[in-house]
């Protein structure tokens, strides 16, 4: 099931309308209607902002059938496919490999401000 039909679903178990949900949120109605839609997926924030607001982990919004136990750092796979959800995959935060990605693109992000620094510095000169 896509997060826009599980928002869907969560939503009106609350007995909330779009309207009142997007009230609720401090987004436009039609911001609800794209994702139940699946026409847009949310951002991180406004799926932790959805999550709360319906009540709901916001695990239950993004998993299809995964449970992640980041005490032991074990996956449980519960779907009956076996297959993760490569739209919306769940990562254990701390794995070395994304750790260490992060660090790559914080540097990669450092390098390319100071070359933005140095280029308007250089248009300033001029």
């Amino acid at each position: 099931m896509s997060i826009g039909a599980k928002v869907k679903r969560f939503r009106e178990t609350r007995g909330l309308s779009q309207d009142e949900l997007a009230l609720r949120l401090d987004v436009a109605q039609s911001t609800i209607s794209s994702i139940e839609s699946d026409k847009n997926i949310p951002n991180s924030l406004l799926l932790n902002k959805i999550a709360r607001e319906l009540e709901v982990d916001i695990n239950e919004l993004l998993n299809e059938g995964i449970q992640v136990n980041i005490s032991n750092n074990k996956f449980s796979d519960l779907s009956s496919a076996g297959t993760i959800n490569q739209y919306n995959p769940v990562f254990n935060m701390q794995s070395p490999e994304i750790a260490e990605s992060i660090l790559k693109n914080q540097e990669q992000l450092t390098k390319l401000i100071e070359s933005q620094t140095k280029l308007i510095e250089n248009l300033f000169k001029k």
